[in-house]
This record gives structure tokens, sequence and C-alpha cells, in this order.
């Protein structure tokens, strides 16, 4: 997949990340890595529910560990009454940090995964605001995986 392919629809992509293994996700990141990333946080702008994040004003930082170099990519997300803009590498001040490798992440982001049981496995780690923390995942429209046929 190159950088000109278009983004995968976003309910697909969750059904793809609820059949692949742990093993087959890693595969994923490690050979597209930037370019799943990149996509993942251009998207959260169009998911973003306008209504139910109207009075939210918030830095959000996302921390997904796992890079070659033993580092992380780091994505802040402003979320301003309503509307959602991301930034690689930002420098704002983050009202809330958030780190997770990045298999976890993928899972989360698609709907195949618990925030709250990342968090309480300890897969997931929160820094500042908890309370706004607990808030950010419901001001997003998941595409949630389609069940499968043989479900």
């Amino acid at each position: 997949m190159d950088d000109s392919s278009p983004p995968i629809d976003p309910a697909d992509y969750a059904a793809l990340v609820r059949d692949a293994s742990d093993e087959q996700l890693a595969a994923g990141m490690q050979t597209n890595r930037d370019l799943i990333l990149d996509q993942v946080f251009e998207q959260m702008a169009e998911h973003l529910d306008p209504e139910i994040s109207r009075e939210a004003e918030a830095v959000v930082e996302w921390r997904i560990s796992g890079r070659d170099d033993g580092g992380h990519d780091r994505y802040q997300v402003l979320i301003d009454r309503g509307t959602c803009e991301v930034t690689r590498n930002g420098e704002r001040e983050a009202t809330v940090i958030y780190t997770i490798a990045p298999v976890e992440f993928i899972r989360l982001v698609t709907g195949n995964a618990s925030g709250p049981e990342l968090f309480m496995t300890g897969r997931l780690t929160v820094e500042g605001d908890l309370m706004l923390a607990a808030m950010t995942q419901s001001w997003f429209r998941q595409p949630g995986p389609p069940a499968s046929a043989g479900a």
C-alpha cells in the first residue's frame, strides 16, 4: 500500500482488526506504522460527534509506543466545542495523555477493545485530568466492527 492509496473504510478496517491476531496486527504496524497512524488520526475529525462534544475543550495527547528506536509517536488532538484538529508532535499543553502500545491502540480505536479494560490491566496509561479522560471516548463515533457472518 502506498501513500496515494485511499484510506480503507473505517467499518471494514474495524472488521479486519477484529479478525486479526495480535501477531498479524503487530506485523502490519511494523510494516505500515506511519501510514496507519496518520490515517487513524486524520479520520478522528470526521468521527467527532459535534453535538456531544459541543461543551468540550481539551488537548488529548496520544503516545503510541513501540517504535523501532524505542520511542513513541505523539499526536495531539485538540477538541474545541465540537471541532477537532490533529497535530503530529504538537506543542500544546496536554489536558490528558494516553500512552499505549500499537496493537492495543488499533484495537481501541476500532472498537475492538475497551478503554477501561485496557486501563485496568495496565495496557493503557493515563496522565492528567482523569475525569476528562473518562469522557473523551464518548465524543467520538466509533465505526465498530460489523458482526461477523459466523457470529
